[in-house]
């Protein structure tokens, strides 16, 4: 008898205990938020490993959201814009809210198309569900971070990501989305009061057994980031090649890859067309470029550029010695997302020139760009404006744009997906 109560005392006490500690803790969070971050989040993180929750990113109550508004405001309705010789026809097939870190179609029943969308907030949207994707406890969200792109290769799902670790460390890297475990990281970047992780790039192509991955210098107004796209041993600001086979490995080592090109600001897309690596990317205050991409070649960000300065208004200089110009600049900008080819119907059209298409963020339209086979110039620039900030084309599992009777489909910040097609040439 005595010895229960004295275990009943015990109890108490330690609930007394937990008690006053969970008062101390609120007190200090509310006061001073940023000492219990790390172990707030670390407990979410654990409560979703043992299975109490399935989050720890992201807020239950927004997956339940998203569920409801999938098919919501969604009608038959078609909009039509005309075009110089053809005309761009679309309309809304599926109502999401948030920016699309990757976009892709599964159409193995050859019925109909399912789509699998990922957020660049950590949320994976298929018909049948709304989840969480499985990542790594230092995934940072803030400076606009999040998860920047998604990766398929051989069926498998990777995700280039911003990190920062209990060091104060902010750094990006490759994770596969299996097992939540980094394969490829970057080093600490500087200047972390001046990070903007909108700038990390995330392209990616495949070539040869070859990844072609591109990653920008993520900063807003820092010319210490912004120097890294120059300096050989950064991974910042370029687009590095990388041996398909080792995604496969657990740890990605040097010998799988190499700097193939350098000088990048925020190249956001890639395509390989007619055996050619064309790339789209930011400038500064104007200056978006479209690059005909080569090996050892330096594109020059930045020393050169068309666009200017965003404090002062100061031009860069336009050429230097041993780096490469772009085949085409816009001015002003449009904040180009991402390029790809055109469509079969489109790309017949123009047989005698490679046919691309550019979607934009700040133009909120599609751009068709006309290129010379052979001497790699554009010809001509026509643009489709949608009043929509369009982000990714939606790919097959070849990592193609992917295609239906000369349809495809484009996500929309905070809109959902268009589907799109020409039509109407003459």
């Amino acid at each position: 008898m005595l010895l229960n109560i004295s275990m009943i005392k015990n109890k108490l006490l330690n609930y007394l205990l937990l008690l006053i500690f969970t008062f101390i803790c609120i007190a200090i969070g509310n006061e001073y938020p940023s000492i219990i971050e790390v172990p707030k989040k670390s407990i979410k993180f654990l409560l979703k490993k043992v299975g109490i929750t399935d989050t720890f990113v992201v807020q239950r109550k927004d997956l339940e959201n998203i569920n409801k508004e999938k098919k919501a405001g969604l009608s038959d309705q078609k909009i039509t814009i005309e075009g110089n010789s053809f005309n761009l026809v679309y309309s809304k097939v599926l109502n999401f809210n948030g920016r699309t870190a990757g976009l892709f179609v599964d159409n193995s029943s050859n019925k109909k198309l399912e789509f699998d969308v990922y957020l660049q907030d950590g949320i994976n949207i298929k018909k049948n569900f709304t989840k969480e994707l499985n990542l790594p406890i230092d995934i940072f969200l803030e400076k606009n971070g999040g998860v920047k792109s998604i990766i398929k290769i051989n069926s498998n799902n990777y995700a280039l990501i911003s990190n920062k670790n209990n060091l104060n460390c902010y750094f990006s890297s490759v994770v596969n989305l299996n097992n939540a475990k980094k394969i490829f990281s970057t080093k600490c970047l500087p200047d972390i009061e001046r990070i903007d992780f909108n700038g990390i790039g995330g392209a990616y192509i495949e070539k040869d057994n070859s990844i072609f991955l591109s990653i920008g210098a993520p900063e807003w107004d820092s010319e210490e980031i912004r120097m890294l796209a120059q300096n050989m041993s950064s991974k910042y600001g370029k687009i590095i090649k990388f041996d398909k086979k080792a995604f496969g490995n657990d740890q990605i080592l040097k010998e799988d890859y190499k700097i193939f090109s350098r000088g990048h600001k925020n190249p956001q897309g890639l395509v390989l067309s007619e055996n050619q690596i064309f790339s789209v990317e930011h400038g500064p205050q104007g200056g978006d470029e479209i690059n005909l991409i080569e090996q050892d070649k330096n594109y020059g960000w930045p020393i050169v550029s068309y666009g200017t300065r965003y404090n002062d208004g100061k031009s860069y200089r336009k050429s230097f010695e041993n780096m490469a110009n772009p085949i085409f600049s816009f001015l002003p900008s449009i904040a180009p997302s991402t390029i790809n080819n055109c469509p079969e119907n489109l790309s017949e059209y123009y047989s005698n020139h490679s046919c691309l298409l550019v979607l934009s963020l700040r133009a909120m339209s599609i751009f068709v760009i006309l290129v010379n086979k052979e001497k790699l110039n554009v010809i001509s620039v026509e643009k489709f404006k949608l009043n929509q900030r369009l982000r990714h084309f939606a790919l097959d599992k070849n990592n193609k744009m992917f295609q239906r009777d000369n349809s495809f489909f484009i996500s929309a910040d905070g809109f959902g997906i268009l589907k799109i097609k020409f039509d109407n040439f003459r």
